[in-house]
């Protein structure tokens, strides 16, 4: 499969250039109403849709620009872009396309291909790849050697010399002929070249006889393999085929799409003809494509002949009825065996409760009926179901039959998810994305804080709109704008909050960059087979050092002591004395100071300072968009945020508010998507670190403030 690694929406609707998104295997547009979240997708949806929706540049072009860049440009949409994607290449493409290229060039490990507003696609590559003409030189000296073997053409006989002669001439002449055309050609590799190939190739057939046979052989041989080659065509050409052959179709679904449990057939297979892009006319489509059903016969079989005849007034006869109903009875069994196939495929997905579905036509009228485990015999129409159902029985149709029953690559787009489940359903949801994704790229659009994954931040694109009413989408930094803000602090902090009191071996740090650099960290020392976290350590960030006291409260409150990391500087040295004063008496070892753990006792320590400046400080200025380099003077401040500072007011720098949360999140990304490797002077002291939290946790932190019974540690579990 290819895999989607970023995309780029251009002159589409209030978005003129978003610049490159990186996707993830789950990536999450959040932003307020009317941001630009859905004309992401739907731009995104129209680069290669399941079901073709070509891009309207009447109504989908940015109006503002409409009338000066579109009509006045006499334009065609073949020089305006609408979606770019490139796409990682895998290994097994890459060994085709090596074929196709041959010896002296590497197959690209990344393809960028290009739709625009006249549905053309245009494809470029990393590294570029360069063509290879197919020069007619090959046969040029194939010919030379042809006309040379003409001229000494033996005759068969004394009194048969002259028929000789004439036929030397005229082959060599004719070989001349065909040597002065092919030398103008620079290229051979195309259609045209392949039938000059093959009219040569006829022709010299034709001169084939018992003197010729053998020198026609040799011309014959010389040409097969440029004639193999040009109707193979252009090597790029074969490259870009088989690229495209292998593009992903993209599944666009968004809550117009729910289903509707009462169908009037005869309205449904007008619109079908009239508006089949529409939301509901794609589901309801693809509901009676998923189990086999044809809308327009279920239609015709439930027609009566006998009782339209007795409306005109005549008597039905004997075999009009029995027609009848042998039509309905075969309506019957055929919707009969829908409904069981619809059940036992959908309770595959549906993992809350067993769901017996029935297709049911009465007339013109087709009904979907609902009936769960906990009431067998009641069946209740799919509109009275909750809207969490009927979103997620809807999105199931249109997934499986768009993406041919699952076994076609698709990335699906999902606007505005399941916005009527309850929180604890929306939790689910994001779950349920995970597995999709180990198949599938998701992407999907929201605004509700229950929606967001807050383990995987880095996974949240925020979309704003600015003051000129046009879409941005951060990528690297979080925008400042509340709204847009808002659900994602609510995610974050109910991550945290979630796992406050479920788990029992608990460690406290003082910000969200401690937070995400502790658990790249530990990946990282996990897959270089080093001591990393425990697997049932909860990191939980406080949100500055200030209020890891009050945080400590909240966990002594439940029974839980949890271990508490602080900086090696003067606020932290002041927080932990207030600790062991207070709250944490007794319990030294359930307190640990940066600076001890890593060795460096009584200096300004902070985990930034195990990053390094050499990773530390290229982030920081592809967050800042500035360069920061550090002096002895800059270094004597402290810790390594302390020197950044110290640079920062030298240079005249300003550093954003959260910059330090802003470097980790870049960091924590890029390590994540290029697969980055740490050196063993970052890996070394992060190590060190987590055996001291393992010691500290083997030496009774995670046990409670009172011995607490089995039962309580059965939350236990790192987010």
């Amino acid at each position: 499969m290819l895999k989607a690694a970023r995309f780029r929406v251009q002159n589409f609707r209030n978005i003129d250039d978003s610049g490159w998104i990186p996707l993830e295997r789950v990536t999450n547009f959040v932003g307020r109403n009317e941001s630009g979240k859905t004309t992401l997708l739907k731009a995104f949806h129209k680069f290669n849709p399941a079901t073709p929706e070509p891009y309207d540049p009447q109504r989908e072009f940015p109006r503002d620009r409409y009338t000066l860049d579109y009509v006045a440009g006499g334009s065609k949409g073949g020089e305006w872009p609408v979606c770019s994607v490139a796409f990682a290449i895998p290994n097994d493409a890459k060994t085709e396309i090596a074929g196709i290229l041959g010896k002296g060039q590497e197959p690209p490990f990344e393809a960028i291909l290009t739709r625009y507003y006249d549905g053309s696609l245009s494809f470029a590559y990393e590294p570029a790849l360069q063509d290879q003409p197919l020069s007619p030189e090959p046969v040029v000296k194939a010919l030379t050697a042809f006309s040379s073997a003409a001229r000494r053409l033996a005759a068969p006989a004394l009194e048969q010399e002259e028929a000789t002669t004439a036929q030397r001439t005229a082959l060599a002449a004719w070989a001349t002929g065909w040597q002065d055309k092919l030398k103008g050609i620079a290229d051979l590799c195309d259609a045209e070249g392949a039938k000059l190939i093959g009219t040569l190739g006829s022709e010299a057939e034709s001169k084939s006889n018992p003197q010729t046979a053998d020198m026609v052989e040799a011309l014959q041989e010389a040409l097969a393999p440029v004639l193999d080659v040009a109707k193979a065509g252009p090597v790029i050409d074969r490259v870009n085929a088989l690229i495209e052959a292998r593009l992903p179709v993209l599944i666009y679904f968004e809550n117009y799409g729910i289903l509707d449990s009462a169908i009037w057939l005869p309205r449904f297979l007008e619109d079908q003809k009239r508006t089949p892009t529409d939301a509901r006319v794609r589901t309801i489509d693809a509901m009676f494509r998923h189990v086999g059903l044809d809308p327009k016969e279920i239609t015709e079989l439930g027609n009566e002949e006998a009782q339209n005849h007795r409306r005109s007034g005549q008597q039905p006869t004997p075999e009009m009825i029995a027609n009848d109903q042998r039509r309905k009875e075969e309506r019957a069994i055929r919707l009969n065996s829908a409904s069981l196939d619809i059940s036992r495929r959908f309770s595959a997905w549906w993992s809350q409760r067993r769901h017996k579905i029935r297709y049911h036509a009465d007339g013109d009228y087709f009904r979907v009926w609902i009936a769960d485990d906990r009431r067998p015999d009641v069946e209740i129409e799919l509109e009275a179901r909750s809207k969490g159902f009927q979103w997620f029985f809807s999105f199931y149709l249109v997934f499986l039959v768009e993406s041919e029953e699952g076994h076609k690559d698709a990335i699906l787009l999902l606007d505005e998810p399941g916005m009527h489940l309850h929180p604890t359903a929306q939790q689910e949801l994001i779950a349920f994305f995970d597995t999709l994704s180990e198949k599938n790229q998701v992407l999907y659009s929201t605004h509700s804080p229950f929606l967001i994954d807050g383990e995987h931040l880095h996974r949240v694109r925020p979309v704003t709109e600015d003051e000129t009413g046009h879409s941005r989408i951060s990528v690297e930094t979080w925008p400042k704008d509340r709204e847009t803000i808002f659900p994602l602090q609510a995610a974050a902090g109910y991550a945290m909050v979630r796992g406050l009191f479920q788990h029992r071996r608990n460690v406290l740090v003082e910000g969200m960059s401690d937070y995400y650099y502790l658990h790249a960290l530990s990946q990282q020392c996990a897959a270089s087979k080093r001591a990393s976290l425990p697997a049932d350590v909860y990191v939980t960030a406080c949100g500055g050092t200030k209020l890891v006291g009050q945080f400590a409260s909240l966990f002594l409150a439940q029974e839980v002591r949890p271990l508490v990391l602080l900086d090696g500087d003067d606020a932290g040295r002041v927080r932990r004395d207030a600790l062991m004063k207070e709250l944490y008496a007794g319990h030294d070892s359930a307190v640990l100071m940066l600076d001890e753990v890593l060795g460096r006792a009584g200096e300004e320590v902070e985990v930034e300072d195990i990053i390094g400046e050499e990773i530390l400080l290229p982030a920081v200025k592809a967050v800042i968009g500035k360069a920061i380099k550090l002096t002895e003077a800059d270094r004597k401040a402290g810790s390594l945020p302390s020197a950044i500072k110290a640079a920062a007011k030298r240079l005249g720098h300003d550093l954003p508010d959260g910059w330090k949360a802003s470097v980790a999140i870049y960091l924590v990304s890029e390590w994540a998507e290029k697969g980055t490797k740490l050196p063993e002077a970052v890996l070394a002291p992060a190590e060190a670190l987590f055996r001291q939290v393992a010691a500290r946790f083997g030496s009774g932190v995670s046990t409670g403030v009172h011995a607490a019974p089995e039962k309580r540690r059965a939350g236990a579990g790192r987010s």
